[in-house]
Formats: structure tokens, C-alpha cells, sequence
């Protein structure tokens, strides 16, 4: 079939968008508590490249696993922001509870997690008419929340319990607690959904869990105050942020040792990881800046600088 070469022009440009646009770098999207703002972080670019305002003094984040939103607790407004990541607006604020801190969004989209750090309970939201359709008691002052990858369960990090529940979102019922260190906060869970590890602020561990019983198999010793945890390179290392000394501890997952101590900005907090399972971003509370960590090399490789009180609590980059 003949095209005019008007025709095949265009169609090449079409093309190369559609590729460029496949192949663009994803985003982060850093919470500012203090500045009451989100900073979008293009990864390939290695700065902020916009400033959203979101009263309430944003902590925890979770990316829609479409990318098309971004879901920001807001504590002091008692719910969460609803970032509409195309056009970069907050398109709804959702009042929840009174304590809302970690959030979570299952990995069909469907349903948001939101943890009430004062009233010791998770709400189950509906995605498309942000209506709260079950409340879930757990213990004192849930802060992390993870999906597991078959978005069969949701854990919890209950902080005042010293424990993690084990949700079944089918049932939406608690059918396990089990006690780690002293204070959780910020878990993750491998890829395989097998190994939950979670990060004891009060005992300067890390505790290591056996997803489908929820036994503990072991405890790591890292560094002073550790805050949240990633995982990177196929799993194979475990990141995990301490905040009184500016410093990332990285963790062989193999032997459950830690193998080195990573200078990052001062009072870091949250962490995750870049789609390349390589890069992984921490964000600096009192620095207001976020640190990305080369994971193969052990080093910092770049620093980025945000907004005031950079936090960034939870799943902060989309695919």
C-alpha cells in the first residue's frame, strides 16, 4: 500500500513519541511534611521538575499501580490527597481518620490501606468512590502497610504493639499477630511475597518474617533509630534508613549480615526503590533533600533537593 510521505513522516513521529514515552523514566514523588508540599522528581533528569501543594501536612505516599494517581496521607486533615499525576493537581481529598499516616494501595488498584495511628485501626477505601467500606482493628498505632505481591494480605506495623498483623483481603479479617522489636515502623516484602522485613525503631533491628506463617526467622542489627526498608538487585539487598546518624545500612539478604554502612543526608526516612532494581531513593528529613543510592557500587551517585521536612513515607516511585 502506498503512503503519501506527509503520512509516513507523521506516522515516524507518532512512533518515536509513543516509544519516547514508553521508555521514559518514571517518576518520584517526595511528601514535604513541613512545607505542606509533594516534590515530582523526574528520575532520568535527576531534579524536580514541579511543586504540588497538599495541605495537612503530607507523609506517607502510594502510586496507583496504573501510575495515573498518587495517593498522599495527610495527617493533619484527617484523610488523604489524591494526586492526578497527568495533570499534576490534587483532583480530591478524602477525609478518612483522625489519625491517617501509612497508606497503601492494593496491586489491582482497586482498594487504598490507610493506617489510624491514633484510633488503632486500618480503613479500607474504595478506589473509585473513595468510600471507607470496612474498618479493621489492629494493634497500637499501625504506621507501615505492604501488599503482597498476589494482593492476598496486607501487613501491618502496629509501633505502641511491637508487632505485625497479617490481613486477608479477601475476608478483610486480621488472622495473625505476630511480636517483633521494640517500635516498628516501615516494612517491605520480596517479590515472591515469601519474606516480610521490618524495620524496629526502639531496637536498632530489623526483623525477618516468614510471610505465609508470620514467624520470625531472624533479627538484623543495624544502626541507631532505623526507620523504613527496600529491597534491590533481585532482592539480594536490603536497604534500611536510620535516622539519628544519617545513614543507610545495607543488608545481605542471604546471610542476614550487614555489609555496609552508607552516609546519606541527616534524619533520613523514607526509601524505595527505582524500577531498575538498582537506583534506590532515600529522602532526608532535616536536609530536605533525597539521596539515590547506586545499590551495585554502594555509594551515593546523586542528591536531589526538595522541599522542607522531605519524608516520603512508603511506595513513593511509579513504574
Amino acid at each position: 500500500m502506498f503512503l503519501p510521505k506527509c503520512h509516513v513522516v507523521a506516522m515516524l513521529i507518532a512512533t518515536t513519541f509513543f516509544v519516547g514515552s514508553l521508555a521514559a523514566a518514571p517518576f518520584a514523588y517526595i511528601s514535604n511534611q513541613l512545607g505542606n508540599s509533594v516534590s515530582i522528581i523526574d528520575t532520568e533528569l535527576g531534579k524536580v521538575v514541579d511543586t504540588i501543594s497538599v495541605q495537612g501536612k503530607p507523609a506517607g505516599v502510594a502510586v496507583a499501580p496504573a501510575g495515573d494517581k498518587v495517593y498522599i496521607s495527610t495527617p493533619e486533615a484527617k484523610g488523604f490527597a489524591v494526586l492526578d499525576v497527568k495533570k499534576r493537581t490534587i483532583i480530591a481529598e478524602v477525609p478518612v481518620s483522625e489519625g491517617a499516616l501509612g497508606i497503601a494501595v492494593g496491586t489491582d488498584g482497586k482498594r487504598i490501606y490507610v493506617a489510624d495511628w491514633y484510633n488503632n485501626k486500618v480503613d479500607v477505601v474504595d478506589a473509585d468512590s473513595f468510600k471507607v467500606i470496612k474498618t479493621i482493628g489492629v494493634g497500637k498505632s499501625p504506621s507501615g502497610l505492604i501488599v503482597s505481591p498476589d494482593n492476598r494480605w496486607l501487613y501491618v506495623a502496629n509501633r505502641l504493639s511491637d508487632s505485625v498483623s497479617k490481613i486477608d483481603l479477601s475476608t478483610l479479617i486480621v488472622t495473625k499477630t505476630t511480636l517483633v522489636g521494640s517500635h516498628p515502623f516501615g516494612l517491605t516484602i520480596d517479590s515472591r511475597g515469601e519474606r516480610i522485613y521490618v524495620a524496629n525503631v526502639k531496637s536498632d533491628d530489623v526483623t525477618v518474617l516468614e510471610a505465609s506463617r508470620l514467624l520470625p526467622i531472624a533479627t538484623v542489627k543495624v544502626s541507631t533509630l532505623p526507620y523504613a526498608t527496600a529491597l534491590a538487585l533481585n532482592d539480594s539487598r536490603l536497604l534500611v534508613t536510620n535516622q539519628d546518624d544519617g545513614s543507610v545500612s545495607v543488608v545481605d539478604t542471604e546471610t542476614l549480615k550487614e555489609i555496609a554502612l552508607i552516609e546519606v543526608g541527616s534524619k533520613p526516612e523514607g526509601i524505595n526503590t527505582h524500577p531498575d532494581d538498582r537506583h534506590v531513593y532515600v529522602a532526608n528529613w532535616f536536609d530536605n533533600t533525597v539521596s539515590v543510592i547506586d545499590a551495585k557500587v554502594l555509594k551515593v551517585v546523586e542528591t536531589i533537593k526538595t522541599g522542607q521536612g522531605s519524608r516520603a513515607f512508603g511506595q513513593f516511585l511509579g513504574k
